[in-house]
């Protein structure tokens, strides 16, 4: 898949790749050089596995569980099945 360098030194990935891979805009890319060959690879910064834990709607509920802890509103059991007959009350 021949591509041409643009004026501001960019080139297009072609379709194909692009969903093999299954990249998104604003995707990271590592690019290197190995043996003179351009090496890109695409680099998450947060595994897609753990993406969840940065959206805005669960970060909300990490701050409202940390305003619980501070004023004190914590359950302690000993166990599950303690913890889950609190719960059941």
């Amino acid at each position: 898949m021949l591509r041409k360098l643009g004026q501001s030194y960019q080139i297009a990935l072609p379709k194909q790749i692009i969903k093999e891979l299954g990249l998104k805009v604003n995707d990271y890319l590592d690019v290197i050089t190995k043996d003179n060959k351009i090496i890109i690879e695409p680099k998450v910064l947060i595994p897609k596995e753990q993406a969840y834990f940065y959206t805005p709607h669960w970060q909300k509920g990490e701050k409202k569980a940390s305003k619980d802890i501070k004023k004190g509103r914590v359950t302690k059991t000993k166990n599950l099945k303690e913890l889950f007959k609190k719960l059941d009350k």
